[in-house]
């Protein structure tokens, strides 16, 4: 049994050595078809433009999600009901954020700098005007562009109002197009264990993606705390609302009291009395609203504290120093190997194919 096995074995690495020396014998083609996309790679290679990735790692506070001791203990002790948790959004949701219309517009008013300094402006300025663009990148889009410059002969311009502002309600077609160009250089990624996110923008420039990364960071925490906090700020402010009134009503239902207790000092006739009792229980009962919504005010303002999300910066935005384009040289020798590749395959198939082909023709 080990002698057959090992004989099918032999017989199979055999079998390889026929496709070998087909391939061997055709080394001329295959070398002329490497050295042709060796130089397809090296005009691609120096046609093409460096690009950076700046990287931001940030981790939601676990707090965030749950209820504080410290505010639980308080509600407890004060025997008040403060309503259900509010809500969280968990970082799973962070990435629809950040794809979402109204964050992606309010990044392209943020003001970028390049490393050399020749750039200081708006990041939807640098895109549309300044930003390099590969002749690759101009040749695909020239078709385009005349096309649409003579729709455009016959047709109405669109009134969008300001070109300059993005309206995430009403956007024209060229601003549709810079929103997704800004789309696709930022990437998220969430850890479903851990729940670290992972914040990452590539742009030519390595000083304007950390500026940029670092923008998206601040401006996702401020998203998240405002969504986070939307609901305690407003129980906040009506409770505050109701803590002055409360206040002013008992100042006033004590003034009260206390001028009318100087004014009837020696008055000792039963109505004065009863009107003073009156008088005592009303301020009473005001100081009594007064100290609850005293309480309410206090458990508001901690819930707004509670709901606020912190978030710890596992690594802060730094400029790039190393490209994270695909470098020329290993560019060359990837189009180099994808041509050795495709002539040794035309070399095996292409008999098969043409006799498939024939047998297939004398069928029908």
């Amino acid at each position: 049994m080990l002698e057959q096995n090992s004989n099918k074995t032999l017989s199979k690495e055999v079998d390889l050595l026929p496709f070998i020396a087909k391939v061997v014998c055709k080394w001329k083609l295959i070398l002329k078809v490497s050295v042709c996309f060796m130089v397809l790679g090296v005009v691609m290679a120096f046609s093409s433009i460096k690009s950076y990735t700046a990287q931001v790692l940030m981790a939601p506070e676990a707090a965030a999600y749950g209820g504080s001791a410290e505010l639980d203990a308080l509600v407890a002790f004060t025997g008040l009901d403060m309503g259900e948790k509010g809500d969280a959004i968990y970082p799973l949701l962070y990435p629809e954020i950040i794809n979402s219309l109204p964050f992606l517009c309010s990044l392209l008013d943020v003001h970028v700098k390049s490393v050399d300094g020749s750039v200081d402006t708006t990041y939807v300025h640098y895109v549309k005007k300044i930003r390099k663009k590969s002749w690759v990148d101009k040749v695909k889009a020239y078709p385009k562009k005349t096309v649409n410059k003579i729709v455009a002969l016959f047709k109405e311009k669109e009134s969008i109002g300001n070109p300059n502002v993005f309206n995430p309600y009403h956007l024209s077609k060229s601003q549709m197009i810079a929103v997704e160009a800004l789309k696709n250089r930022i990437n998220v990624l969430v850890d479903k264990k851990t729940e670290v996110i992972t914040l990452s923008f590539t742009e030519q420039d390595p000083l304007i993606a950390a500026i940029m990364v670092d923008a998206i960071k601040e401006r996702l925490q401020e998203r998240i705390t405002e969504y986070q906090t939307k609901k305690a700020i407003a129980d906040c402010d009506y409770f505050e609302k109701l803590y002055l009134e409360s206040k002013r009503e008992y100042e006033l239902a004590q003034e009260v009291y206390a001028v009318y207790v100087d004014r009837n000092r020696n008055v000792t006739q039963e109505r004065f009395l009863i009107e003073k009792e009156r008088l005592a229980a009303d301020r009473d009962l005001k100081n009594s609203l007064y100290m609850q919504w005293t309480q309410q005010l206090q458990l508001a303002k901690a819930k707004v504290q509670e709901n606020t999300p912190a978030f710890t910066t596992l690594k802060p935005a730094s400029v790039p120093v190393f490209p994270s384009s695909m470098g020329r040289l290993m560019m060359v020798l990837v189009y180099t190997f994808v041509g050795a590749m495709l002539a040794s395959l035309y070399i095996l198939l292409k008999d098969d194919a043409v006799s498939i082909y024939h047998e297939l023709f004398k069928k029908n």
